[in-house]
Protein backbone atom coordinates (compact mmCIF):
# COMPACT_ATOMS: atom_id res chain seq x y z
CA UNK A 1 0.00 0.00 0.00
CA UNK A 2 2.59 1.96 -0.37
CA UNK A 3 4.80 4.24 -2.98
CA UNK A 4 8.43 5.57 -3.48
CA UNK A 5 6.71 8.75 -2.76
CA UNK A 6 4.96 7.83 0.42
CA UNK A 7 6.12 9.25 3.52
CA UNK A 8 8.47 6.86 5.85
CA UNK A 9 10.02 4.99 2.59
CA UNK A 10 13.57 6.04 2.60
CA UNK A 11 15.55 5.38 -0.43
CA UNK A 12 19.28 4.79 -0.70
CA UNK A 13 21.42 4.93 -3.80
CA UNK A 14 25.11 3.48 -1.99
CA UNK A 15 27.36 3.85 -4.79
CA UNK A 16 25.53 7.40 -6.65
CA UNK A 17 28.20 7.75 -8.92
CA UNK A 18 27.37 10.91 -10.29
CA UNK A 19 23.96 10.94 -9.24
CA UNK A 20 22.29 9.26 -12.30
CA UNK A 21 19.90 7.23 -10.35
CA UNK A 22 18.37 10.16 -8.00
CA UNK A 23 18.06 12.50 -10.95
CA UNK A 24 16.00 9.86 -12.31
CA UNK A 25 14.27 9.36 -9.55
CA UNK A 26 12.87 12.60 -8.91
CA UNK A 27 12.30 13.21 -12.76
CA UNK A 28 10.26 10.08 -13.31
CA UNK A 29 7.20 11.28 -11.83
CA UNK A 30 6.82 8.20 -9.37
CA UNK A 31 7.31 10.83 -6.51
CA UNK A 32 4.35 13.46 -6.72
CA UNK A 33 4.45 16.98 -6.80
CA UNK A 34 3.10 17.37 -3.31
CA UNK A 35 5.58 14.72 -1.92
CA UNK A 36 8.74 16.01 -3.55
CA UNK A 37 9.82 18.80 -1.30
CA UNK A 38 9.57 16.11 1.84
CA UNK A 39 11.43 13.41 0.18
CA UNK A 40 14.37 15.51 -1.06
CA UNK A 41 15.10 17.05 1.83
CA UNK A 42 14.22 13.87 4.24
CA UNK A 43 13.96 10.55 2.85
CA UNK A 44 16.49 10.55 -0.26
CA UNK A 45 19.89 9.84 0.88
CA UNK A 46 22.93 8.50 -1.44
CA UNK A 47 26.91 8.00 -0.74
CA UNK A 48 29.85 7.97 -2.64
CA UNK A 49 33.73 7.48 -2.09
CA UNK A 50 35.42 8.94 -5.27
CA UNK A 51 35.50 13.07 -3.85
CA UNK A 52 34.76 14.38 -7.99
CA UNK A 53 32.18 11.90 -8.31
CA UNK A 54 30.41 12.98 -4.86
CA UNK A 55 30.57 17.01 -5.82
CA UNK A 56 28.98 16.45 -9.15
CA UNK A 57 26.58 14.26 -7.62
CA UNK A 58 25.30 16.74 -5.18
CA UNK A 59 25.09 19.33 -8.12
CA UNK A 60 23.63 17.39 -9.98
CA UNK A 61 20.84 15.91 -7.60
CA UNK A 62 20.60 19.87 -6.38
CA UNK A 63 19.93 21.52 -9.80
CA UNK A 64 17.33 18.52 -10.75
CA UNK A 65 15.29 19.25 -7.93
CA UNK A 66 15.68 23.33 -8.40
CA UNK A 67 14.19 23.41 -11.74
CA UNK A 68 11.31 20.73 -10.59
CA UNK A 69 10.65 22.40 -7.45
CA UNK A 70 9.87 25.50 -9.82
CA UNK A 71 7.79 24.03 -12.20
CA UNK A 72 5.91 22.79 -9.51
CA UNK A 73 5.50 26.71 -8.30
CA UNK A 74 4.29 27.74 -11.75
CA UNK A 75 1.98 25.02 -11.91
CA UNK A 76 0.03 26.00 -8.22
CA UNK A 77 0.36 29.90 -10.13
CA UNK A 78 3.02 30.86 -8.04
CA UNK A 79 6.19 32.62 -9.54
CA UNK A 80 9.20 29.93 -9.21
CA UNK A 81 11.79 32.52 -10.33
CA UNK A 82 12.13 33.36 -5.87
CA UNK A 83 12.45 29.19 -5.40
CA UNK A 84 15.16 29.37 -2.88
CA UNK A 85 17.98 26.85 -3.86
CA UNK A 86 18.37 24.08 -1.58
CA UNK A 87 20.94 22.20 -1.08
CA UNK A 88 21.17 18.22 -1.16
CA UNK A 89 21.55 17.28 2.74
CA UNK A 90 21.29 13.26 1.64
CA UNK A 91 24.42 12.90 -0.02
CA UNK A 92 27.57 11.25 1.99
CA UNK A 93 31.07 11.05 1.19
CA UNK A 94 31.84 7.51 2.38
CA UNK A 95 32.74 3.91 1.23
CA UNK A 96 29.18 2.11 2.21
CA UNK A 97 30.99 -1.01 2.97
CA UNK A 98 33.42 0.53 5.47
CA UNK A 99 30.29 2.29 6.67
CA UNK A 100 28.67 -0.34 8.34
CA UNK A 101 32.87 -2.14 9.82
CA UNK A 102 33.19 0.83 11.83
CA UNK A 103 31.64 3.48 14.09
CA UNK A 104 34.42 6.10 14.08
CA UNK A 105 34.58 8.03 10.95
CA UNK A 106 37.87 8.34 10.29
CA UNK A 107 37.34 11.74 8.69
CA UNK A 108 35.13 13.32 10.85
CA UNK A 109 37.51 15.74 12.43
CA UNK A 110 37.91 17.24 8.41
CA UNK A 111 33.90 16.86 7.55
CA UNK A 112 31.94 17.32 10.91
CA UNK A 113 28.79 18.01 8.27
CA UNK A 114 29.70 14.99 6.84
CA UNK A 115 30.38 13.42 9.51
CA UNK A 116 26.83 13.79 11.16
CA UNK A 117 25.34 12.83 7.81
CA UNK A 118 27.30 9.84 7.70
CA UNK A 119 25.60 8.61 11.40
CA UNK A 120 21.82 10.20 9.95
CA UNK A 121 22.09 7.58 7.75
CA UNK A 122 22.76 4.68 9.76
CA UNK A 123 20.08 4.92 12.11
CA UNK A 124 17.17 5.51 9.04
CA UNK A 125 15.06 2.88 8.17
CA UNK A 126 16.09 2.34 4.61
CA UNK A 127 13.05 0.58 2.56
CA UNK A 128 14.61 1.17 -0.81
CA UNK A 129 18.02 -0.06 -1.74
CA UNK A 130 18.53 1.06 -5.29
CA UNK A 131 22.01 1.88 -7.86
CA UNK A 132 24.87 0.18 -9.98
CA UNK A 133 27.21 -1.25 -8.00
CA UNK A 134 30.80 -1.62 -9.11
CA UNK A 135 32.19 -4.60 -10.47
CA UNK A 136 35.20 -6.15 -9.50
CA UNK A 137 36.94 -9.33 -7.76
CA UNK A 138 40.09 -7.72 -7.01
CA UNK A 139 43.43 -7.53 -9.43
CA UNK A 140 44.35 -9.87 -11.61
CA UNK A 141 48.10 -8.69 -11.17
CA UNK A 142 50.24 -6.93 -9.10
CA UNK A 143 50.65 -4.41 -10.74
CA UNK A 144 46.73 -3.53 -10.83
CA UNK A 145 46.92 -1.54 -7.44
CA UNK A 146 43.67 -2.17 -7.64
CA UNK A 147 43.56 -5.34 -4.50
CA UNK A 148 40.36 -5.80 -2.85
CA UNK A 149 39.94 -3.64 0.10
CA UNK A 150 38.93 -6.34 3.56
CA UNK A 151 35.42 -5.99 5.02
CA UNK A 152 35.59 -8.39 7.84
CA UNK A 153 32.24 -8.43 9.08
CA UNK A 154 30.16 -8.57 5.55
CA UNK A 155 32.88 -11.41 4.04
CA UNK A 156 31.85 -13.03 7.39
CA UNK A 157 28.02 -12.61 6.16
CA UNK A 158 28.86 -13.76 2.88
CA UNK A 159 30.97 -17.00 3.96
CA UNK A 160 27.61 -17.66 6.42
CA UNK A 161 25.66 -17.74 3.59
CA UNK A 162 26.32 -18.07 0.00
CA UNK A 163 29.30 -20.17 0.47
CA UNK A 164 27.86 -21.72 3.04
CA UNK A 165 25.50 -23.15 0.65
CA UNK A 166 27.93 -23.32 -2.12
CA UNK A 167 28.86 -26.82 -3.39
CA UNK A 168 31.29 -25.31 -5.14
CA UNK A 169 34.88 -25.32 -3.84
CA UNK A 170 36.14 -22.16 -5.66
CA UNK A 171 33.99 -19.26 -4.01
CA UNK A 172 36.56 -16.62 -4.44
CA UNK A 173 33.91 -15.19 -6.82
CA UNK A 174 31.28 -14.71 -3.95
CA UNK A 175 33.58 -11.64 -2.77
CA UNK A 176 33.22 -9.54 -6.24
CA UNK A 177 32.28 -6.34 -4.98
CA UNK A 178 28.97 -6.87 -6.56
CA UNK A 179 27.87 -9.28 -4.54
CA UNK A 180 29.62 -8.05 -1.63
CA UNK A 181 26.54 -5.27 -2.81
CA UNK A 182 24.14 -7.83 -2.75
CA UNK A 183 25.05 -9.28 0.55
CA UNK A 184 25.21 -5.56 2.26
CA UNK A 185 21.45 -4.35 0.89
CA UNK A 186 19.97 -7.47 1.91
CA UNK A 187 21.10 -7.59 5.53
CA UNK A 188 20.25 -3.53 4.91
CA UNK A 189 16.63 -4.05 4.25
CA UNK A 190 16.28 -7.14 6.95
CA UNK A 191 18.05 -3.94 9.64
CA UNK A 192 14.65 -3.18 9.28
CA UNK A 193 13.37 -5.15 11.75
CA UNK A 194 9.93 -6.33 10.02
CA UNK A 195 11.83 -7.51 6.97
CA UNK A 196 9.95 -5.37 4.51
CA UNK A 197 11.87 -3.50 1.73
CA UNK A 198 13.31 -3.96 -1.90
CA UNK A 199 16.60 -4.25 -3.51
CA UNK A 200 17.30 -3.23 -7.12
CA UNK A 201 20.42 -3.29 -8.56
CA UNK A 202 22.16 -2.91 -12.17
CA UNK A 203 25.06 -5.53 -11.85
CA UNK A 204 27.12 -8.45 -13.32
CA UNK A 205 24.65 -11.10 -14.74
CA UNK A 206 27.35 -13.61 -13.63
CA UNK A 207 25.65 -14.72 -10.58
CA UNK A 208 22.73 -15.49 -12.37
CA UNK A 209 24.27 -18.85 -13.66
CA UNK A 210 27.57 -18.84 -12.69
CA UNK A 211 28.92 -22.22 -10.69
CA UNK A 212 30.34 -20.39 -8.28
CA UNK A 213 27.43 -18.58 -7.41
CA UNK A 214 24.96 -21.44 -6.85
CA UNK A 215 25.18 -20.54 -2.98
CA UNK A 216 23.71 -16.81 -3.71
CA UNK A 217 20.92 -18.19 -5.90
CA UNK A 218 19.95 -20.30 -3.20
CA UNK A 219 20.10 -17.61 -0.21
CA UNK A 220 18.55 -14.89 -2.67
CA UNK A 221 15.47 -17.75 -3.44
CA UNK A 222 14.69 -18.27 0.71
CA UNK A 223 15.63 -14.60 2.00
CA UNK A 224 13.45 -12.63 -0.07
CA UNK A 225 9.70 -13.16 -1.41
CA UNK A 226 9.87 -12.13 -5.17
CA UNK A 227 12.50 -11.85 -7.53
CA UNK A 228 12.61 -10.56 -10.57
CA UNK A 229 15.49 -10.98 -13.04
CA UNK A 230 15.82 -8.93 -16.75
CA UNK A 231 19.22 -10.92 -18.03
CA UNK A 232 20.22 -8.28 -20.64
CA UNK A 233 23.14 -10.51 -21.90
CA UNK A 234 26.24 -8.99 -23.80
CA UNK A 235 28.96 -11.73 -22.40
CA UNK A 236 31.70 -10.26 -24.85
CA UNK A 237 33.48 -13.22 -23.55
CA UNK A 238 32.08 -15.82 -25.10
CA UNK A 239 32.48 -17.16 -28.83
CA UNK A 240 30.77 -18.54 -31.95
CA UNK A 241 27.67 -19.02 -31.68
CA UNK A 242 26.96 -17.23 -28.17
CA UNK A 243 29.08 -14.59 -29.34
CA UNK A 244 26.87 -13.88 -32.27
CA UNK A 245 23.77 -13.88 -30.30
CA UNK A 246 25.05 -11.89 -27.96
CA UNK A 247 26.66 -9.23 -29.75
CA UNK A 248 26.40 -5.45 -28.50
CA UNK A 249 26.40 -4.53 -24.35
CA UNK A 250 23.47 -2.27 -23.06
CA UNK A 251 26.76 -0.45 -22.17
CA UNK A 252 28.35 -0.22 -25.49
CA UNK A 253 32.39 -0.70 -25.24
CA UNK A 254 31.81 0.15 -21.67
CA UNK A 255 31.07 -3.33 -19.94
CA UNK A 256 32.95 -6.82 -21.32
CA UNK A 257 30.13 -8.51 -18.84
CA UNK A 258 26.61 -9.93 -19.08
CA UNK A 259 24.39 -7.22 -17.64
CA UNK A 260 21.22 -7.89 -15.07
CA UNK A 261 18.77 -5.78 -13.59
CA UNK A 262 17.79 -7.46 -10.72
CA UNK A 263 14.66 -6.31 -8.18
CA UNK A 264 14.12 -8.30 -4.85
Amino acid sequence: GQTLGSKGVHILDPFTGTGTFITRLLQSGLIKPDELEHKYKHEIHANEIVLLAYYIAAINIEAVYHDMAKENAVALGESGEDMPYAPFDGIVLTDTFQLYEQNKDMIADLLPDNSERRTAQKERDIRVIVGNPPYSSGQSSANDNAANIEYPNLDAAIRKSYATESKNTNKNALYDSYIRAIRWASDRIMDTGDDRGVVAFVSNAGWVNGNGTDGLRKCLAEEFSSLYVFHLRGNARTSGEQRRKERGNVFGEGSRTPIAITIL
